[in-house]
């Protein structure tokens, strides 16, 4: 290969293909270079530039690239590396882009790889997973608005739709039974956000466990969070991502009910309302 070197031309770019220890071209910058891929096998190859300075530094860089000009060709029954004996059939077939559609001719018949029956299976096992947890909620969330056919309906349905309250013996501010109702409607609407403990998801919605509005003394504003919801305001100085939504929907009794329950339970100890404290609130 002649090189095109002059005294005023000592920079040049030798240019090697794959592990070729010889350049197939010397370049002086800028120039071109002619690339035949007709002479070369199809599939992966290696472009490699050699720079150097009139100084003698060099640069290096490398170019990954792929031939394909003729049809693509597929082996079945014999692989790179493979030990094999004895009589061994092996399967060809060559498909070009440019032949009309054959699909037994574009297919090869090899077996399926095991990666993906692996993956066939961990997407049958979550869809299986998927559909049991959505569609088969814990008893006590069965009938909540989250899980019912018709959520607006179920949110909205009246007193007397919904399960028979009896008196609990016990719980009792003013005349109203709240506990007779108030754990029922905090697992139906609030426990699945703030946990059935009240210990609530960290990061995501906070816990009623000691919390500074349910523990206070004046329940105004722990009823009007439930009335209006919350959205974008820290809690005990801490910022979560779900936002709280109104349940204004519910009656005053039902509302009652529940904050009863949040500021007697976890260990909360906070004077309990009347349905009357909602109703003045709306």
């Amino acid at each position: 290969m002649q090189h095109l070197f002059t005294a005023q031309h000592v920079a040049r770019i030798d240019v090697f293909l794959d592990e070729a220890t010889v350049p197939f071209q010397t370049v002086v910058p800028p120039g071109t270079l002619t690339l035949d891929t007709t002479v070369l096998d199809d599939g992966p190859h290696v472009l490699r530039l050699l720079a150097y300075d009139a100084s003698g530094n060099a640069g290096r860089r490398t170019i990954p690239f792929v031939v394909q000009n003729g049809p693509g060709i597929t082996v079945t029954g014999l692989r790179a590396g493979e030990r094999v004996g004895g009589s061994v059939d092996v399967e060809i077939n060559a498909f070009g882009a440019n032949e009309p559609f054959d699909p037994i001719r574009a297919e090869s018949s090899g077996p399926v790889p095991v990666w993906t029956w692996v993956l066939s299976a961990i997407v049958v096992g979550w869809s299986v997973w998927y559909g049991l947890a959505s569609f088969s909620p814990p008893p006590q969330y069965a009938s909540t608005p989250t899980y019912e056919r018709d959520p607006v309906a179920a949110a909205n349905a009246p007193m007397s739709a919904k399960a028979a309250v009896k008196p609990s013996g016990g719980g009792v501010a003013a005349g109203f039974d709240y506990a007779a109702s108030g754990e029922r409607l905090y697992g139906a609407n609030c426990a699945g956000c703030h946990g059935t403990g009240g210990s609530g998801v960290p990061g995501t919605f906070p816990p009623l466990s000691g919390d500074r509005v349910v523990t206070a003394a004046n329940p105004d504003e722990h009823v009007h969070l439930i009335l209006a919801g919350l959205k974008g305001r820290p809690i005990g100085g801490k910022k979560y991502a779900a936002e709280m939504p109104p349940f204004a929907q519910l009656s005053d009794e039902d509302i009652a009910a529940i904050v009863d329950h949040e500021r007697t339970s976890w260990g909360n100890h906070a004077p309990i309302i009347t349905p009357d404290v909602v109703k003045r609130a709306r």
